[in-house]
């Protein structure tokens, strides 16, 4: 199977996630706490410019990014420390001796392949047999659909449902901003799961989770993160929906380096 390009911000690949993440940590994520602000961000859901994608190859793993490191006295946060105690969303063990923790967009057409194809497999090799920790963290870059679809995947998750609303999203793509992920279709999905509809539709309604998406928004381009699907693995990056041995290589590494 061919390899298949991420989806892209910019032009320029996903570059220095690692390094720019443990940049941030440097500046102040060690000492400042990783949780969101209780003031509603100003950032709305307003549509940013996406060129067509090109192809990207895998990154190479970055040593410094699973390696704690020790300043003035204290630890600081690795990069996969500071990316899992923001991340909400996770499946398998939570004791699992690697974790992977997936930037999508639930519009983007490659993060859909992803997890129809690879991400599936690395479920039930990986995930189910307690191997891999599988985390997903929003970055809904790709316009107000994006961002409405983010929100209501929060809304299901207050119903234990985000996994399965998370995987009917990539189900029911059909375009970018063509209405797919309207905001009555959105709710209709909630009908589909048989999720309590009355809660969800206030919930969505409300706006409840708004600032949060945008924020998470922010917080990822922070890291250097330009692309989806983007993904660490222990902390090594990994960008585009690639073939699943491409990501079986990288988990295989990580065990053999924990000596699962």
């Amino acid at each position: 199977m061919a390899k298949s390009p991420p989806r892209r911000i910019r032009s320029s690949p996903f570059v220095m996630l690692s390094i720019g993440l443990v940049v941030g940590v440097a500046l102040g994520f060690a000492i400042r706490p990783l949780v969101l602000p209780s003031a509603p961000a100003q950032e709305g859901p307003t549509p940013v410019g996406v060129v067509e994608p090109t192809p990207t190859e895998a990154i190479a793993p970055t040593p410094t990014d699973t390696t704690r490191s020790s300043t003035g006295g204290g630890v600081q946060p690795t990069l996969m420390d500071v990316v899992i105690e923001r991340t909400r969303h996770f499946k398998g063990d939570p004791n699992a001796p690697v974790t992977i923790v997936e930037f999508g967009d639930f519009q983007c057409p490659f993060c859909g392949r992803f997890a129809a194809e690879a991400g599936r497999q690395i479920d039930e090799e990986y995930v189910q047999t307690g191997l891999v920790r599988f985390g997903y963290q929003h970055f809904a870059f790709l316009g107000p659909e994006s961002q409405w679809a983010a929100e209501a995947s929060e809304c299901a998750a207050e119903q234990d449902g985000f996994w399965a609303y998370h995987d009917l999203l990539f189900e029911r793509q059909a375009g970018e901003n063509q209405g797919a992920f309207s905001k009555e279709n959105l709710k209709a999905f909630a009908a589909d799961l048989e999720l309590d509809t009355a809660a969800f539709n206030e919930c969505l309604d409300s706006g409840r989770y708004t600032s949060l998406i945008a924020e998470d928004r922010t917080w990822v381009r922070s890291l250097g993160v330009q692309s989806t699907p983007s993904f660490l693995i222990n902390g090594q990056p990994l960008v585009g929906a690639q073939p699943f041995e491409v990501f079986q290589q990288a988990i295989e590494a990580a065990l053999d380096e924990t000596g699962e």
